[in-house]
C-alpha cells in the first residue's frame, strides 16, 4: 500500500507562475487518471479540469479528423444546484458553446495531417470565483492535457487575454477590469507563431492594437514553458500512429519518440509534423 501511494505521488506534478493579477497553476496526476492526458488549471479560485483521449484505431472509411472539444459549466462550480421547474443541467449555454469553439480553433491545426483517430478534449468548470474567466484556462488546459498525453500534438500553445485599462495594457484582466477596458483581445500562439487572434476594441488605432499583440507574446511563452516543464516531468511517450495521406496509408514517421517522455517542440519541427514530413 505504501508503495502504491508513493507511486501515485510521483505521478503528480504542479507548475505555477504569476500571469497577470493572479497565479496560474497547472497540475497533473490527481484527477481523470484513466484519460490519455489530464490537467487541472487554476487562476485565483477559478479551477477547470481538462481531459484528452484519442482512439487507437481508425474507423473503417474515416476520411476526416473527428475532433470533439466540449466545455461545460456546472451550477455546482458556484456552490448551487438547479432548482425550480428544471432540476437538471440544461443544454450548453452560449458561453459554453463559444468557449468550446475558442478552444477548438487553435488546437485543430496542430494535429498531424491525415490523423483521423476519434479524439475528444473535455473541459469541466470545477470552481468559479466570478473574476477570472475560465475560457483562457480551457485553452491552456487543453494544450497541457495533450502535451502530457501520448496523443500526437505539435504543441504546446499558450493563451492570454489582453485588456487596456486607463491606457495601460493588462494581461488576463478580471471581470471587474474588463468592464473598464476598451480592448478585449484573446491571443493564442506557439513559441514563434500566432495561431489565433480574437477580440474587439473601442476606437483603437492600429498601432495600439499591434502593441497589444506584442505585449501578449512574452506571457504566452511563459505559459508554454510551464507546459514543457510539466510534460518533461509526467508526460507520456508519444504513440506511433498511422496517418492517411491522399490515396494511401503510410507509417507516421514524424511522430517522435523521445526517451520515454513527451517533449513539446517548437518551430520548424512542429510544422513538419503537422504537414506529414518524415
Amino acid at each position: 500500500m505504501a508503495l502504491s501511494i508513493l507511486e501515485a505521488l510521483s505521478m503528480e506534478k504542479r507548475v505555477s507562475k504569476i500571469i497577470g493579477p493572479s497565479d496560474l497553476t497547472i497540475e497533473s496526476g490527481k484527477l481523470a487518471k484513466l484519460a490519455d492526458g489530464s490537467v487541472t488549471v487554476r487562476s485565483g479560485e477559478t479551477i477547470i479540469l481538462v481531459a484528452a483521449v484519442s482512439a487507437t484505431s481508425v474507423k473503417p472509411g474515416q476520411d476526416f479528423f473527428p475532433l470533439t472539444v466540449d466545455y461545460r459549466e456546472k451550477a455546482a462550480a458556484v456552490g448551487k444546484f438547479p432548482g425550480g421547474y428544471f432540476k437538471r443541467e440544461g443544454r450548453p449555454s452560449e458561453k459554453e458553446t463559444l468557449t468550446s469553439r475558442m478552444t477548438d480553433r487553435p488546437l485543430r491545426p496542430l494535429f498531424p495531417k491525415g490523423y483521423f483517430y476519434d479524439t475528444q478534449v473535455i473541459s469541466i468548470l470545477l470552481s468559479a470565483d466570478g473574476e477570472n474567466d475560465p475560457d483562457i484556462l480551457s485553452i491552456n488546459g487543453a494544450s497541457a492535457a495533450l502535451c502530457v498525453s501520448d496523443i500526437p500534438f505539435a504543441g504546446p500553445i499558450g493563451a492570454v487575454r489582453v485588456g487596456r485599462v486607463n491606457g495601460e495594457l493588462v494581461v488576463n484582466p478580471t471581470h471587474s477590469q474588463r468592464q473598464l477596458s476598451n480592448l478585449d483581445l484573446v491571443y493564442v500562439g506557439t513559441w514563434d507563431d500566432v495561431v489565433m487572434i480574437e477580440g474587439a476594441a473601442d476606437q483603437m488605432p492600429e498601432e495600439e492594437f499591434i502593441k497589444a499583440i506584442e505585449f501578449a507574446r512574452p506571457f504566452v511563452r511563459e505559459i508554454i514553458e510551464m507546459q514543457r516543464e510539466l510534460a518533461s516531468a509526467v508526460g507520456k511517450p508519444k504513440r506511433s500512429a498511422w496517418v492517411q495521406m491522399p490515396g494511401s496509408y503510410r507509417g507516421c514517421a514524424h511522430i517522435r519518440r523521445v526517451s520515454g517522455h513527451a517533449k513539446c517542440g517548437n518551430g520548424e519541427t512542429d510544422r513538419n509534423a503537422r504537414e506529414g514530413i518524415g
